[in-house]
């Protein structure tokens, strides 16, 4: 099952209107995410562009 099924199934949001946030919110969230704990290497690496972060969010159909 996909994590987007699950969400949906258990009646979660999956999406930034479903959680109050803006599109804006959401791109400036996963820009600055990897600052967030500078001494852990995450999938983030040394960040996202606000580009790349706005396309990621658009694919997953967060935004």
């Amino acid at each position: 099952m996909r994590i987007r099924e699950a969400l949906t199934k258990i009646g979660a949001p999956t999406s930034a209107k479903e959680l109050g946030v803006t599109k804006e919110q959401v791109i400036e969230a996963l820009v600055t995410a990897h600052q967030i704990r500078r001494d852990r290497f995450t999938i983030l690496g040394m960040g996202l562009t606000k580009e790349a972060a706005e396309r990621i969010a658009s694919i997953t159909r967060v935004i």
